[in-house]
């Protein structure tokens, strides 16, 4: 059975951390509440932990899970280059609950590069951002198999998955914060995937003025 461990989203622990981006590093999968709900997380750069993640999910490959990133200079490691208006966009946009499909750099898992795009988020909530700054890069996917609500509590996680995940961060019930908005930004002009937290109209706006 998975490990669980309490942690403040708004305010987490060194020690919790630490834990955390050990078992993510180690080639495992956590579960932990992310700034939209709970989802089940893997490092991006492990494909061994991806492929165990899509099969405890059951998520079909070709659908590429969000990966959610510390810092802007982790867009290197996920990425092809972009060029110098689009970070400066970047700077203007995040973090922040908005969800930017990218052209995926030509190595990067094809369970995370759907279609040639991987779907990129960089969150405000301190406790992804700081667990993506330590221990790198992270898919993360609703908790709940396909079809079926995401799971709103550690006690249902560890019910469902807890003997399949490693690690589980119980961070209370979800703030109930509404989905990312979801953008293509590979393109010249920006299409809205689907209408979230952030209004596509301020998309627009800081397309158009960066």
């Amino acid at each position: 059975m998975a490990e669980t461990l309490p942690v403040s989203p708004d305010a987490p622990g060194d020690a919790v951390i630490g834990r955390a981006a050990a078992s993510l590093r180690g080639g495992g999968v956590v579960a932990l509440p992310t700034d939209t709900l709970y989802g089940l997380c893997a490092r991006a750069e492990d494909a061994g932990a991806l492929e165990k993640l899509y099969a405890i999910k059951g998520r079909r490959p070709g659908k590429g899970a969000p990966v959610l990133i510390g810092h802007l200079d982790q867009l290197l490691i996920l990425t092809q280059p972009l060029n110098e208006e689009l970070w400066e966009r970047f700077y203007l946009l995040w973090p922040g609950p908005l969800t930017l499909i990218l052209p995926a750099r030509e190595n990067l898992s094809p369970l995370l590069a759907e279609k040639g795009g991987v779907a990129v988020r960089f969150p405000d909530q301190p406790l992804c951002q700081t667990l993506a700054r330590t221990a790198g890069p992270f898919a993360a996917t609703s908790a709940n198999p396909p079809g079926e609500p995401p799971l709103a509590d550690a006690a249902s996680i560890a019910a469902r998955f807890g003997g399949e995940i490693d690690l589980i961060l119980d961070g209370g019930p979800p703030a109930g914060a509404p989905p990312s908005t979801v953008v293509d930004a590979r393109a010249g002009a920006p299409l809205l995937l689907r209408e979230g937290a952030v209004p596509f109209d301020k998309v627009l706006e800081i397309w158009g003025d960066a």
